[in-house]
């Protein structure tokens, strides 16, 4: 289906819509790439989503190309590529056109971004609105502006992976074992999201460890 680099998700062309998301959904990244032929494509998770939605999730990916969810691009200087990116290389940040278009340079900087960044930077512009700067790999974000819905479903998703966490390291330290399993089992509980099946979680005491048994006592009087 795709496998996980260092600092990004390369996926195969043969992977479907759906098991691209579900291969997402478990890493931090917020796209993915694979390869057609010699061109390389980036893909992101609300794109995926798009598609699921429209009835394509069993679809391989190479095919739904043609949709126009999708973007081919040997990198920036693909001119017609409508998809805003930034890319850091060598401590610069280049903007293609149509990053250019939704920020300019002075928000940049105020990103404080590298190669290395993992997290997604918010921006509130002058203008009252909103942008996000999301990681892809490989030195590259995706800019995109947020409406007042998207802001809060972004906040509402932070919250739930807070509580999310915050359980789950609760219950650890109460020596509880979970697991995230990808087939159902006796007492798991179905991990949902937006519709996406995302495994099964299991939560069970630990065992204890047997004890040693202790050397017997020398009950023997000495006479």
């Amino acid at each position: 289906m795709g496998e996980e680099s260092l600092d990004h998700i390369v996926l195969s062309e043969d992977a479907t819509i759906r098991d691209s998301l579900r291969a997402l959904y478990g890493t931090t990244f917020k796209a993915a790439s694979f390869s057609v032929g010699d061109k390389t494509c980036l893909i992101s998770k609300d794109e995926l989503v798009t598609a699921l939605e429209k009835g394509l999730g069993d679809l391989p990916l190479r095919r739904v190309i043609s949709s126009g969810l999708m973007y081919c691009t040997d990198g920036l200087a693909d001119e017609e590529l409508p998809l805003p990116l930034l890319r850091v290389k060598d401590g610069t940040v280049i903007a293609n056109e149509a990053a250019k278009k939704l920020i300019d340079r002075a928000s940049i900087e105020l990103c404080e971004i590298n190669e290395s960044s993992s997290g997604c930077a918010m921006l509130h512009m002058d203008n009252g609105g909103v942008i996000s700067i999301e990681p892809l790999g490989n030195g590259y974000f995706v800019v995109k502006e947020l409406g007042r819905d998207e802001v809060e479903e972004m906040l509402d998703t932070a919250r739930w992976a807070a509580i999310g966490k915050a359980l789950w390291n609760y219950l650890e330290a109460k020596d509880m074992a979970l697991k995230v399993e990808e087939r159902e089992k006796r007492g798991a509980v179905s991990l949902r999201w937006n519709g996406l099946d995302l495994g099964f979680l299991t939560c069970r005491k630990k065992r204890k460890s047997p004890s040693k048994g202790k050397e017997p006592k020398n009950d023997s009087s000495s006479g």
